[in-house]
Order: structure tokens, then C-alpha cells, then sequence
């Protein structure tokens, strides 16, 4: 009879990574830092937040804050979209001043 003890768990299992949690967070900074400009960074830091919320469990407040930050990012550049669409197409009716509206309405004689 030995009285040598062997160790209770020989096979330890390896960290996990947050490797998609790392990412989706630094997406969602630069998406914040202006680089919303290029929708993709933000959708592409939603998309990485959502795998690794589901991927990396031991990881989840680092993905959290990523997707947090990603869809802050991702509203303002839909905003800031919506916003210089507007601002052009305003400029090309001239803020409503000599429309096509009112271009056709005095070339009829309507408004002499």
C-alpha cells in the first residue's frame, strides 16, 4: 500500500480567451472617438459584442461595455447620416427659397 498522494485534477483546462470581448470593446472607443463615420467599425463592434456574449462567459462585463459603446456609435453615425442628408438636401432646395415648387408656379404666372 502507498501512501503517495496523486493530485486531485491533473488535466487543467486553459483560461478562456476574451478575445471577441476585447475586440468589440476597442471597436465600440473608436466608433466613440469619431470613427463612426465608417459604419462598420460600430456594426462591426455589435456584431463581435453579441458572439462574445454568448462565446465568453467569464468575459461578460468586457463585452457588455463593447456593446454598450458599439450602439452608442453605431446611433450617432445613423444620426449623423440622417443629418448631412438632410443638410444636403436642404442645400438643393434652398432652404425653401426658389424650390422647383415655386419655379413652376411663377413660370405658370400664378404669383406675378
Amino acid at each position: 500500500m502507498s501512501y503517495y498522494q496523486y493530485p486531485q485534477n491533473p488535466y487543467q483546462r486553459p483560461p478562456e480567451s476574451a478575445g471577441l470581448s476585447t475586440a468589440s470593446l476597442v471597436l465600440g472607443i473608436l466608433s466613440l472617438l469619431g470613427f463612426s463615420v465608417i459604419i462598420l467599425v460600430p456594426l462591426a463592434g455589435v456584431i463581435t459584442g453579441h458572439l462574445a456574449y454568448r462565446r465568453e462567459p467569464a468575459s461578460r462585463g468586457l463585452c457588455l461595455a463593447g456593446l454598450i459603446t458599439s450602439w452608442i456609435g453605431l446611433a450617432l453615425a445613423i444620426l449623423g447620416y440622417a443629418l448631412a442628408i438632410w443638410f444636403f438636401w436642404a442645400m438643393s432646395t434652398g432652404f425653401g427659397y426658389g424650390s422647383y415648387y415655386d419655379d413652376v408656379i411663377f413660370s405658370l404666372g400664378f404669383l406675378h
